[in-house]
């Protein structure tokens, strides 16, 4: 049997005789993955030696000797000179085995008043609340990044789309700016998630709290927790926080998604409504021709993988029982891929969002032959003529189909056509009523399309900016 002096014994390895299996070895360990706590696992571990000298019982050189060791750690995994192996199951087993090679006995106290069931909740919090705000960054960036084009683009007329044909005419920085609002909202959702992860659960112990004087107030200082969990058994085993954040980052992928299909859309032959470098597109490797927009494929693939994180979390959940359970090991790996996938979508979005070129002209030939001021023109029949509006919707789905048959459209359909199906379809009160320009300044009312509201928008979404004074360091 090994000794608690051997590298290789379990540091719970005094209640059992045999040496653990290869196959319970392998199917254990965690620390394949959750070597990625490893800053979070030495920021609670300073934050509870703190505590324990507070309270006695560690005194003022055996708290220094520990800080220092756990500064040593840091450096080494820092330097990739730390040696991960697989017999130590979990980061914090490799943190506290290398601290007490480096420190000696004192090392082995560190563990006193709390388990690893509360250590790896506090880590995974902390973990998760340190990327919420490295995301949080990138959202603001990207959303910089529309506000821009927007501005650039408030006078670049293109088509709207309702069931994916065309609608009406709008100004390009409409478009951007609804993407822009949408991952306003994720940001928000987010900022959320992360105050549902600024929680203190470090101090419920295994499940039940601990049998030593603690300082859980002190605690909260220290690694800056918003509150302090009331009840250790739900301390020890709630997940909600890791489910908020891939309930958010399934929502900005979502949304991250949908932006991606507009641009391979728009940026196809038949479409041609926009344009991308060739900096993010690919080629064929038999097809010369081809200039295929990858990176928005891509993202829009990755979309399915953080969906799948959540569905994987929420499975893992539903059915155990109170409290901490070996399953909870699992939860880590769904953060994990989703914090990295957010992360790259979000640089890729802000690349394409930048370097995107709107093409008018294509636009404008949509838009012609789409008929997507039909409506205006039948509003104007109701608002100028006083025709009923039934009446006046008759009347253009009749000049519409007669564009259709004539393979003309309400630009080149000659007066005489026109007179034909009514007699206000004619002169220049017809042309300003079909006119594209036109048409997107009528739609005026609040969050519409009409340049005087686009205004407006854009300094509402500047405001926004604004408002987030992040802390960057």
């Amino acid at each position: 049997m090994k000794t608690p002096e051997d590298k290789s014994a379990k540091l719970w390895g005094g209640r059992f005789k045999e040496k653990a299996s290869s196959i319970m070895e392998r199917i254990g360990e965690s620390i394949s993955f959750d070597q990625k706590l490893y800053k979070e696992d030495l920021e609670g571990s300073r934050a509870h030696a703190k505590m324990l000298a507070k309270m006695g019982i560690l005194n003022s050189t055996e708290l220094k000797d520990i800080l220092d060791g756990l500064n040593q750690v840091e450096e080494e995994i820092e330097s990739g000179n730390f040696k991960f192996s697989s017999e130590l199951e979990d980061i914090h087993m490799h943190v506290e085995s290398r601290l007490t090679e480096l420190k000696g006995e004192v090392g082995k106290k560190l563990h006193t008043a709390r388990s690893r069931n509360d250590q790896v909740a506090q880590d995974t919090r902390l973990y998760v609340r340190n990327r919420i705000q490295e995301i949080l960054l990138r959202l603001d960036s990207l959303r910089e990044a529309l506000y821009e084009q927007a501005s650039k683009n408030i006078d670049t007329i293109i088509p709207g789309y309702t069931h994916l044909q065309v609608a009406q005419p709008i100004r390009a920085s409409h478009f951007l700016l609804a993407y822009f609002w949408m991952f306003t909202r994720d940001l928000e959702f987010f900022e959320f998630a992360s105050k549902t992860s600024n929680i203190l659960v470090l101090g419920s112990g295994a499940m039940a709290g601990v049998n030593y004087q603690n300082d859980r107030e002190f605690l909260a200082s220290e690694l800056k927790a918003d509150s302090i969990s009331p009840n250790s058994m739900d301390g020890v085993s709630n997940r909600d926080h890791l489910l908020q954040f891939l309930f958010a980052a399934v929502q900005t992928m979502s949304h991250a998604s949908r932006f991606c299909e507009d641009i391979v859309l728009y940026s196809s032959q038949e479409f041609g409504l926009v344009k991308l470098p060739d900096s993010l597109t690919t080629g064929s490797s038999i097809m010369p021709q081809k200039k295929n927009p990858d990176i928005a494929e891509l993202i829009r693939g990755k979309s399915a993988r953080v969906a799948g994180n959540l569905n994987h979390l929420i499975g893992l959940l539903k059915g155990l029982p109170l409290t901490y359970n070996r399953d909870l090991q699992e939860d880590k790996l769904a953060v994990f891929d989703a914090v990295e996938t957010v992360l790259l979508s979000l640089e890729g979005l802000e690349a394409m969002v930048s370097e995107i070129q709107f093409r008018p002209e294509r636009g404008e030939r949509s838009l012609k032959e789409g008929f997507a001021t039909a409506t205006d023109l039948a509003d104007f029949l109701v608002g100028e003529k006083k025709v009923p509006f039934r009446t006046a919707h008759e009347l253009v789905g009749r000049l519409v189909s007669e564009c259709v048959e004539r393979k003309e459209n309400l630009f080149t359909i000659s007066e005489e056509v026109r007179k034909g199906i009514s007699p206000y379809f004619t002169g220049e009160e017809y042309s300003k009523a079909v006119s594209l320009e036109l048409s997107t300044d009528k739609k005026s009312s609040y969050g519409g399309t009409s340049k005087s509201r686009q205004l407006e928008q854009l300094e509402l979404a500047k405001q926004s900016i604004k408002s987030i004074q992040r802390n960057t360091k």
